[in-house]
């Protein structure tokens, strides 16, 4: 049977990915190990990882979608600000960037995508969401850091980054294609908000340049 690499996601506007491509290099300059850095333009906030799924089947990419289209949930406000590192800072895999808003709102969102896609057959995730834009990866730590500052250097980084407001309209289902020069990410569906607000949150009064990818 065929299958594909697939994730839900969050996409995210043009003004983050701008941000990501200045952003990343000075983490990279200053980080005490080498970093992979995300690449802008295809940056976003992973709900949930599927992993190699079926096209077909009860639990294929077309079950998927239809489980997934009858998803209540309503547009909210999305706000990055402060970031931090996976599993801690004392020996970071991961570098991130956090939600200053709007983190509840992803949370009761993957939460919601949890149930229909358990409903499937799907297995949930083990561990509790942490909403989070990646930024980098870490790959190596060097015993000689070159002069390079430590990762309180690249927290205050994070820190002090600044991040617009967006209104998240939309979660997407990805294809994740692997290549010589990292993934590249295609949408397969989208899956537009509609009905009540999870948590009761409004998107009214927020920059209404929205989330696209």
């Amino acid at each position: 049977m065929e299958h594909i690499r697939a994730f839900l996601g969050i996409p995210l506007p043009g003004a983050y990915q701008d941000g990501l491509a200045a952003l990343g290099p000075r983490l990279a300059a200053i980080a005490p190990a080498r970093l992979a850095l995300t690449r802008p333009g295809s940056w976003h906030l992973t709900l949930k990882f599927l992993g190699h799924t079926p096209r077909r089947g009860p639990t294929g990419i077309q079950a998927v979608g239809q489980a997934l289209a009858g998803v209540v949930w309503e547009a909210f406000v999305l706000l990055g600000g402060g970031g931090g590192f996976f599993p801690n800072a004392a020996r970071p895999r991961v570098v991130y960037v956090g939600l200053s808003r709007g983190a509840r709102d992803c949370r009761e969102l993957a939460g919601r995508v949890e149930a229909a896609l358990s409903a499937l057959g799907v297995p949930s995730e083990p561990r509790a969401f942490i909403p989070h834009l990646t930024v980098a990866r870490v790959r190596d730590f060097p015993k000689d850091r070159g002069g390079k500052g430590g990762w309180d250097e690249v927290a205050g980084r994070l820190a002090r980054a600044v991040w617009p407001e967006c209104v998240v309209d939309r979660f997407v289902l990805y294809q994740s294609i692997l290549g010589p020069h990292g993934p590249r990410y295609e949408v397969v569906e989208e899956f537009p908000a509609r009905g009540v607000a999870p948590g009761g949150g409004s998107a009214k009064g927020a920059n209404r340049a929205g989330c696209p990818s």
